[in-house]
């Protein structure tokens, strides 16, 4: 097994849930923001993308590389986007070289070892498929939602 097999199978399983949660926000609700400051459950897909696509090339050598993502504009594409950057994420997360575990790299924020800033998407993921579940809560939504399997 890879060593990153275990926080691989973690990021697409948050993001496979998180894609699922929001389909129990009703549609005219996904560009809602509950405040003027924060985002919609379609900005958030946005965000939790981009870092994604942020830190690939990083797994592979490259550098941290934010590039713009456009927002989803209904739940399927916003599914269908986060979906396919959590799959390849995992993908990228299974090919990195073990020996490079160790490697510093240098993020905008901070310099880390790959072994720790590689799960830092994985986490961002996760974080965010809970805010996806405050927004249901605000919605009179209080049931959870899993997606297994």
């Amino acid at each position: 097994m890879h060593p990153l097999d275990g926080l691989a199978r973690m990021t697409e399983f948050a993001g496979n849930n998180l894609a699922y949660n929001l389909e129990f926000i009703p549609a005219d609700r996904l560009a809602w923001k509950p405040a003027p400051g924060a985002k919609s459950a379609l900005e958030i897909i946005q965000h939790v993308t981009g870092a994604l696509t942020a830190m690939r090339p990083v797994l592979t050598g490259g550098a941290f590389t934010r590039r713009e993502i456009p927002a989803p504009a209904d739940c399927r594409s916003a599914q269908e986007i986060l979906r396919s950057a959590t799959r390849d994420y995992a993908a990228a997360l299974r090919q990195v070289d073990p020996s490079r575990l160790g490697d510093m790299i240098e993020l905008p924020f901070g310099s880390f070892p790959l072994a720790q800033c590689s799960g830092f998407p994985s986490f961002d993921v996760m974080h965010h498929h809970g805010q996806i579940a405050y927004i249901q809560t605000l919605l009179d939504d209080q049931e959870d939602h899993f997606q297994v399997g």
